[in-house]
């Protein structure tokens, strides 16, 4: 079983009434004839229809599709649930799903603009048009995001230190 139909498995196994309800409603607005089972002729046009145009094709339905049967059940349909509400991100290069480590543009990124992501293959072999040229993995990102918010941790206590050290009396 691929890694993100795991995780998605776990967190609805492992989710509240009304997440589990979310997902079984995600679920039946895709199943139109209410079989339980998604075809490819339903799929897609939810996708398009909702913005996920990245997703909406063939080779994405079959990667959801686990159990090879040519149709999408439950568990499989909550791996697509996991990806849209997660944010997974899909590759600007090639268009394929990023399930691991993935290259980020740090200016687009640092300006809050829409991110700019590439798989490591693309990465690699500059299959890509992009304006920046400055690229991060995702865990790099991470790290340095966690250290940005200790130094401000750390700024804020040294103020809130420096203002009790200066209190004034009434």
């Amino acid at each position: 079983m691929d890694e993100l139909h795991k995780i998605a498995r776990a967190y609805y196994t492992t989710a509240n009434e009304e997440s589990k309800s979310q997902g079984r409603r995600f679920f039946n607005s895709i199943d139109h004839d209410s079989n339980r089972r998604i075809t490819i002729q339903e799929y897609l046009p939810y996708m398009k229809r909702n913005g996920h145009t990245k997703m909406a094709n063939r080779p994405f339905f079959d990667y959801l599709n686990e159990s090879r049967t040519g149709e999408l059940e439950f568990m499989e349909v909550m791996t697509l649930f996991y990806i849209i509400k997660s944010g997974r991100k899909i590759c600007d290069g090639c268009d394929g799903l990023l399930k691991g480590t993935f290259f980020s543009c740090t200016d687009c990124f640092a300006a809050d603009d829409e991110s700019f992501n590439l798989c490591s293959k693309c990465f690699t072999e500059s299959k890509y048009v992009h304006p920046h040229k400055h690229f991060l993995d995702n865990y790099i990102i991470l790290e340095n995001m966690k250290l940005t918010l200790a130094e401000k941790e750390k700024k804020i206590r040294q103020m809130e230190a420096a203002m009790a050290n200066h209190q004034v009396s009434y």
